[in-house]
């Protein structure tokens, strides 16, 4: 019975879809399957991308400083009250800082244009920062072209120093599909057996789709399988990454397993329950403060 109801409510719901407009929130297609460039494409772009602007490193120059974090804002033409609050948190905080979002910046297609705040992050070389990975819904309606126009790339890695000594490396994995694919997985597993040896304090990825399933809200894109789920916990605890933080489930998370803290963050997002963002205070240890929204009219 259950099943016949599943069949029933995805045939109503692509009958729905059928009939959107541009503004739909409602990708019924791409829940299902890659409606768009698959997640090896867009992680070849990324590299030849990242390879064309060198590698970014961050001069705190400081031990200690603040990373803001956000995610699944959700944004539309009236609805991003929330990212904007978040953006001027960070912008008049004291330096030396950086800033993450997490994923699903937009809600729909064709508002992009309406995340003014962040859009300026394009791979720069400076302290005040932002940096972002892609969520489902910011390619969904084959819409990777408008997020690489404005972000460049979905796979990269940065790392901070003080001046003289390397402090944290960055690693963001572009998993808006539910899965890092095999040429990505690969690079990550270089990539960490390289800068494992390198004397950082600490390694942390970066992330939209978290690995601790809870519910099949998101269709494909709930969670990564059990198989991949596996290699990667097996392969981040093995490089002594120490955290990972994503997003995309909307409610506040932390597991640990294999000495690594898997951090799922609140949303962003206006008008949704429990929306909150997290400010990280890197230093010999870091220090994870959570903040609620403002009732913004």
């Amino acid at each position: 019975m259950k099943k016949i109801q599943y069949i029933f409510t995805t045939i109503l719901a692509l009958l729905f879809s059928a009939c959107a407009s541009d503004d739909s929130t409602l990708d019924i297609a791409g829940m299902f399957s890659p409606n768009g460039e698959v997640v090896e494409t867009r992680f070849k772009q990324s590299m030849a991308y990242n390879d064309s602007v060198g590698e970014i490193h961050l001069d705190m120059g400081a031990d200690n400083y603040t990373i803001y974090v956000c995610s699944d804002s959700h944004i539309t033409r009236t609805t991003h009250k929330n990212l904007d609050y978040f953006m001027d948190q960070y912008k008049a905080a004291a330096a030396p800082k950086l800033a993450l979002h997490l994923g699903d910046i937009i809600d729909a297609q064709k508002n992009y244009p309406c995340a003014d705040s962040i859009l300026h992050f394009g791979g720069q070389t400076i302290n005040d920062t932002v940096f972002a990975t892609p969520g489902n819904h910011d390619i969904y309606f084959k819409q990777w072209s408008i997020y690489r126009d404005y972000f460049k790339t979905s796979v990269y890695w940065f790392d901070t120093n003080n001046g003289t000594k390397k402090l944290d490396l960055f690693i963001c994995l572009d998993s808006a599909e539910g899965t890092l694919g095999v040429d990505q997985t690969n690079w990550l597993r270089d990539l960490l057996e390289m800068k494992s040896i390198e004397g950082y304090r600490r390694i942390i990825a970066f992330t939209h789709t978290h690995l601790w399933k809870l519910d099949e809200s998101q269709g494909h894109t709930s969670n990564m399988s059990l198989e991949e789920t596996y290699e990667l916990t097996s392969l981040l605890g093995q490089y002594g990454v120490e955290a990972v933080w994503s997003g995309h489930q909307h409610a506040l998370q932390n597991v640990i397993f294999k000495d690594v803290l898997y951090l799922v963050l609140n949303a962003t997002k206006d008008d949704e329950k429990g929306q909150s963002y997290m400010v990280a205070e890197m230093g010999s240890n870091v220090n994870y403060s959570f903040f609620e929204y403002p009732k913004l009219q």
